[in-house]
């Protein structure tokens, strides 16, 4: 059937139709729609035209759309040719008009963006491949000289895609990774070494896991690009909690958050890869030989053997739960006056709980501090184990800053080993 297309004059407005055939034949000046369609984390669907297609066929599109029917708005028209070519049903967001004209087509273009779960069923008579790809990505694939994009999305919405691509804060500098504000919507995060690259992966199969048992929020990663590695969650809302106060209501949060954490069963997340004692111990026990062959040391003598007695503590066996490892006030989220949620999992793995308990009581307002532990229901030991970890959280400062940080991070750290190994 040779359907009826709307036409458009030179300024834009409907100027009766004709047969598409027609329309083809002689390219006449028609009306036709695009719809971006991005994924919960703002990918976009991108795709291969069929070798059947009456313009540009085998070409790759990041669009869904098509000629808009004589007396059909071009509204509904985007969205029967959304439901024909993809099988979504979906609100769209009006991105404006623009003309494209070539020896192929000329058309008035009604463009949109809308958004899905991830899931489309291409109609296999007009799309013969498809994938979502990260905008840096496919902005990447456009520039190959390979690979043929339609010239028409292109020019009728590859600045738009510049412009979200644009969209990002100034990176902020973690120790082992680097993130990034997308859109105001995303937190991207970029390994900083090479080793950090299996940790951020394995943050993608834990949260998920884990999450639906916590009563904060967390973040839920997922791996966005391979090479370089990219993963991206939706931002966790709130601030951190080094720009609030911490009251006694946050510290029941807390311990509440620590409790649960550390009492979620094995089984829970046995198959995200975090249920291996054996690994977990050698880890730690890796980790303080660095610390006594390249922290000690440097630490002025006179207080070297409190130093080597604190690293033998830290090294005795203790009972070992899921732990978040590195929990402070810049990776715990605030909004509206209380504590929210918890972000930055990067060291999470089997541990000591009691190092999870070391910040939130001996670096925390008192009120904060109590609140914690008479909800989590420290034990004495539990105490002395965090005050021992409290102790030692300078001496990875020392680490870092021999590694990337330079000589500011060392000094500071040996003053920290200093002022804590005498604390009580």
């Amino acid at each position: 059937m040779d359907e009826i297309v709307a036409l458009y004059d030179d300024g834009g407005r409907p100027a009766g139709s004709a047969p598409r055939s027609v329309m083809r034949a002689e390219n006449l000046r028609h009306a036709a729609t695009g719809v971006v369609v991005r994924d919960p984390l703002g990918r976009v669907y991108v795709h291969r035209r069929t070798h059947t297609k009456d313009v540009y066929p085998d070409r790759w599109d990041f669009t869904a759309g098509g000629v808009v029917l004589y007396d059909e708005d071009p509204l509904e028209g985007a969205r029967r040719e959304l439901m024909e070519e993809l099988g979504i049903s979906a609100e769209l967001t009006p991105l404006g008009e623009a003309d494209y004209s070539d020896e192929h087509t000329s058309y008035r273009a009604f463009r949109y963006v809308t958004s899905c779960d991830g899931v489309v069923t291409p109609q296999p008579e007009e799309i013969a491949y498809g994938a979502w790809l990260s905008i840096e990505r496919l902005l990447q694939l456009m520039d190959e000289p390979d690979l043929a994009f339609m010239p028409d999305t292109v020019a009728l919405f590859g600045d738009w895609l510049r412009e979200r691509a644009a969209e990002r804060s100034e990176p902020t500098q973690g120790w082992d990774s680097i993130a990034t504000i997308i859109e105001g919507r995303w937190i991207d995060r970029q390994p900083r070494f090479r080793d950090v690259a299996d940790p951020l992966r394995a943050e993608t199969r834990l949260l998920p896991a884990i999450a639906p048992l916590l009563p904060l929020a967390v973040p839920l990663p997922q791996v966005l690009d391979e090479q370089p590695l990219r993963v991206r969650h939706t931002l966790v809302p709130g601030r951190p909690a080094t720009e609030v106060e911490l009251t006694a209501e946050d510290g029941r949060r807390m311990g509440e958050f620590l409790r649960t954490l550390h009492d979620i069963p094995r089984e829970v997340y046995a198959a995200t890869g975090a249920d291996d004692d054996l690994k977990a111990r050698a880890e730690l026990m890796a980790t303080l030989d660095k610390l006594l062959h390249r922290v000690l040391p440097l630490v002025p003598e006179e207080h070297r053997e409190a130093g080597r007695t604190l690293l033998v503590q830290v090294a005795r066996r203790t009972p070992i739960t899921l732990i978040h490892g590195d929990l402070g006030p810049a990776h715990l989220l605030s909004q509206d006056g209380a504590l929210t949620g918890v972000i930055d999992w990067t060291d999470a793995r089997l541990g000591d709980p009691a190092l999870d308990l070391a910040w939130a009581l001996y670096g925390s307002p008192e009120p904060f501090a109590e609140a914690v532990a008479s909800t989590y229901g420290v034990t004495d030991e539990e105490l002395s184990r965090a005050l021992a970890w409290h102790r030692l959280g300078p001496w990875y400062e020392v680490l870092w800053g021999q590694t990337a940080g330079g000589k500011e991070y060392v000094d500071s750290g040996l003053e920290g080993i200093v002022e804590r190994i005498g604390t009580t």
